[in-house]
C-alpha cells in the first residue's frame, strides 16, 4: 500500500489500467476490481500532492505565519501512520484532503486566489497531522489555524474557541483525558467539539456510512467555505430521506448501491431548492465527494448520488487515461445546461446523465400515480439528451483513443435503452422539451455573421428570393445564461399536480418565480397544450421586439404543432438567424411579422 515515510518523504504505487478494466469502468455494473483501482489511484494521487505540498510549503514565505514549520506537521504526520497506519490511511483518504491540497498547490503556484492569508491554507496540513494523532492516540502538541474560532480535524470533527475571530490560531494539545486548545494567553480554553455527522441507512442495511460535510472550508466549490452548521430538524431530515434513498438503491438498483458503498464517502449539504430544480455538484479533486442540495424526496437523492457519482469515476478515469486532448473551448452543447460546455464538460454530463437514464428506466416499474408519470418523463427526457449529445461527443475531434473506445462502451449502453417503450403523453412531452431547450440555446448562444444577416435584410427589404442557409453559427456564450429547461420543470409541475400548475398559471409573477424569473403566460400555455393560445401569446411577445430565448424556442414549438413544415422548422433550427435577421430589418423601419420571415427564410431551405 502506497503510504508516508519519514525518511524518504513517500513511497508511491504505480498504476495502469488494461482495455478490459477500462471496457469494465464503461459497463453499467462495475466490477468490485475496476472500482479498487480508481480508489487506489485517488489515494495515491493524494498522497503525491501532499508531497508537493511539503515541498512548496517549504519553499514559500508565508508572512505574518504563526505556526511551526511544515516538517514539524509532516514529522506528526508519519508518527502517526508508524503507530497506526489502518487509522491514518482513512484520514487520508478523504476527499477533502484532495480538495484541499489541489487548491493549496494552485495557491502557492499564484494560480488562484481567495480571502485567506496563504499560511491558513498551508496550516491544513498541520490540523491534517493534528487528526491523524488524535486517530493514532498519540500524545502531542501542534499550533492550528483557526478561522473566527473554527478548525476541522479531517474525518473527525469540529472544533470552537469562542474568544478566537478572524485568521487565528491555537495549541492543539493531546494526552491521555483527550484534547485542549490554549491561545495567546497560553491557558487552555474551553472548546465547543462537534464530531462529523454521519449518515445512515436503516438497520440491517449495508448502507455505506457518508460524512455529511456542514462545516469544512474545503467541502465546497468556493474556498474557504464558512461553517454552515445543520439545524437538529435538518440533520434529522436528512438522516430519514438518506435511509429511504439507500432502502430504494439497495431493492430497485442493486448494482448502483454496491458502486457507492465503496465510492461516495462524503456529501455537502446544501439549502433546499425548488422541487424540481435542485442543486448538485463535484469537484474534479473530491474523489467520493457530492454537494447536495437538501432533497425533496428519497428518489431524488437516490438518482443525484448516482448522478453526482459519475463525474467522481470518469475523473478518476481520466487520472490513469486522458479521454480528450487539447485545451477545447467552451463551444458544445450540452442538453442539460444553460451554456456552451468545452468537450470534457460534454463528456461528464454524457457519462453521468446515462446512468441517470438507466435509474428512471428501472425507476418506472416501482413508481404509480403521478409519480410513474413523471418517471416516464425523465426517463425519456434524459434518453433523448443522452442521445444527441454522445452523438455529437463521439464525432469530436478532441477525443483520444481511450476516449472513442470508453464512448463507444457507453453508446452500447444507451441501444440498451432504445427500445423501451414511454406511454405517448409523457414521450411528447420529453420530446417537446428536448426541441425546446435546443432551440432556446441555439437563440442564445449562436449568432450568425453579420455580413451574412445583412444580405438577408436586404434581399428581403428589395422583396428578393432568400439567400442560401449557410453553415451553422459560431458559439457566442451569453454573457448572462437564461435558464433554458424552465418549460421542462413547468412539465414536470404540470405532471406532479396540475391544481399547482394552474395555480402557478394564474399568478405568473408568484412561486413561478422560483423556477425562471422570465417566465410568461405563453410558456404556461405551450406546456398546457393549449397550442392555438401560445401562438396568439407569443406572437404578441415578437411583436414587441422580445429577443427572450424561450420566446422564440416556444413560437417554433407552437407553430410546429398547428403548422408543421419548413417555416416551424427554421424557428426550431435556427431561431439565431431569424432573430438576427427580424432585428436588422427592424432597425430600418417596421419588424416583418416572424412566421412570415420564417417562411421566406425556409423557401431556400
Amino acid at each position: 500500500m502506497a503510504g508516508l515515510n519519514s525518511t524518504h518523504g513517500m513511497s508511491l504505487s504505480n498504476h495502469g489500467m488494461s482495455l478490459v478494466q477500462l471496457d469494465a469502468l464503461a459497463s453499467e455494473r462495475t466490477d468490485g476490481h475496476a472500482s479498487a483501482l480508481l480508489h487506489h489511484v485517488e489515494r495515491t494521487r493524494r498522497l503525491l500532492a501532499l508531497r508537493l505540498v511539503l515541498h512548496h510549503a517549504r519553499e514559500h514565505h508565508a508572512p505574518g505565519s504563526p505556526l511551526p514549520s511544515v516538517d514539524e506537521a509532516w514529522e506528526l504526520l508519519t508518527s502517526a501512520e508508524r503507530a497506526d497506519p489502518v487509522a491514518v490511511a482513512a484520514v487520508l483518504s478523504r476527499p477533502q484532503v484532495g480538495m484541499w491540497s489541489g487548491h493549496v498547490l494552485r495557491r502557492l503556484r499564484n494560480r488562484v486566489t481567495d480571502p485567506a492569508p496563504v499560511w491558513f491554507h498551508i496550516g491544513q496540513l498541520h490540523l491534517l497531522a493534528a487528526a491523524a494523532g488524535v486517530s493514532a492516540k498519540l500524545r502531542f502538541t501542534m499550533v492550528i489555524p483557526l478561522r473566527d474560532g473554527v478548525a476541522v480535524l479531517p474525518g473527525l470533527g469540529t472544533l470552537r474557541v469562542p474568544e478566537v475571530t478572524e485568521w487565528g490560531h491555537g495549541t492543539l494539545v493531546s494526552d491521555a483525558s483527550g484534547f485542549t486548545v490554549k491561545t495567546g494567553s497560553g491557558a487552555p480554553h474551553p472548546i465547543e467539539w462537534q464530531p462529523i455527522r454521519i449518515l445512515n441507512g436503516e438497520a440491517g442495511s449495508d448502507a455505506p456510512r457518508i460524512h455529511l460535510d456542514d462545516t469544512g472550508p474545503y467541502r465546497g466549490l468556493a474556498i474557504p467555505e464558512h461553517p454552515d452548521p445543520l439545524s437538529d430538524s435538518s440533520a434529522t431530515r436528512w438522516n430519514k430521506v438518506f435511509a429511504d434513498a439507500w432502502a430504494i438503491l439497495e431493492r430497485d438498483h442493486p448494482h448502483r448501491a454496491r458502486e457507492l458503498s465503496t465510492g461516495l464517502s462524503v456529501i455537502t449539504p446544501r439549502p433546499a431548492t425548488y422541487r424540481f430544480r435542485q442543486h448538485s455538484g463535484s469537484a474534479g479533486d473530491g474523489y467520493g465527494a457530492a454537494i447536495i442540495s437538501e432533497p425533496h424526496d428519497a428518489t431524488q437523492l437516490a438518482v443525484t448520488m448516482v448522478h453526482e457519482y459519475q463525474h467522481s469515476k470518469l475523473n478518476a478515469i481520466s487520472h490513469l487515461a486522458p479521454l480528450t486532448s487539447g485545451h477545447p473551448t467552451a463551444n458544445c452543447y450540452a442538453p442539460w445546461r444553460d451554456d456552451p460546455r468545452p468537450v470534457t464538460g460534454l463528456y461528464q454530463g454524457v457519462h453521468a446523465f446515462l446512468a441517470v437514464a438507466e435509474f428512471w428506466e428501472r425507476q418506472r416499474e416501482h413508481s404509480s400515480g403521478p409519480d410513474s408519470t413523471l418517471a416516464h418523463f425523465e426517463f425519456a427526457l434524459v434518453r433523448t439528451q443522452v442521445a444527441e449529445a454522445l452523438d455529437a461527443l463521439r464525432r469530436h475531434p478532441a477525443l483520444t483513443g481511450i476516449g472513442q473506445r470508453f464512448a463507444t462502451r457507453l453508446a452500447e449502453r444507451l441501444a440498451a435503452l432504445s427500445d423501451a417503450s414511454v406511454p405517448a403523453e409523457p414521450l411528447t412531452a420529453a420530446e417537446t422539451a428536448a426541441s425546446d431547450h435546443r432551440a432556446a440555446w441555439r437563440a442564445a448562444h449562436l449568432h450568425p455573421a453579420r455580413a451574412h444577416v445583412v444580405e438577408h435584410a436586404e434581399r428581403w427589404l428589395r422583396g428578393e428570393a432568400a439567400p442560401p442557409l449557410k453553415a451553422d453559427s459560431p458559439v457566442m456564450a451569453a454573457a448572462t445564461p437564461p435558464r433554458l429547461d424552465a418549460k421542462a420543470i413547468l412539465t414536470r409541475v404540470l405532471f406532479s399536480d396540475r391544481a399547482v400548475f394552474d395555480a402557478m398559471q394564474a399568478n405568473v409573477a408568484g412561486d413561478a418565480r422560483k423556477i425562471a424569473t422570465d417566465l410568461t403566460p405563453a410558456d404556461f400555455a405551450v406546456v398546457a397544450g393549449e397550442h392555438e393560445r401560445a401562438h396568439a401569446l407569443y406572437s404578441a411577445e415578437l411583436a414587441k421586439g422580445s429577443n427572450r430565448p424561450g420566446t422564440w424556442s416556444g413560437f417554433g414549438l407552437t407553430l410546429h404543432e398547428l403548422s408543421p413544415g419548413p417555416a416551424a422548422r427554421v424557428l426550431l433550427e435556427r431561431p439565431h438567424l431569424v432573430r438576427a435577421v427580424r432585428n436588422k430589418i427592424a432597425a430600418t423601419g417596421e419588424a416583418p411579422e416572424v412566421e412570415r420571415l420564417a417562411s421566406w427564410l425556409s423557401a431556400d431551405g
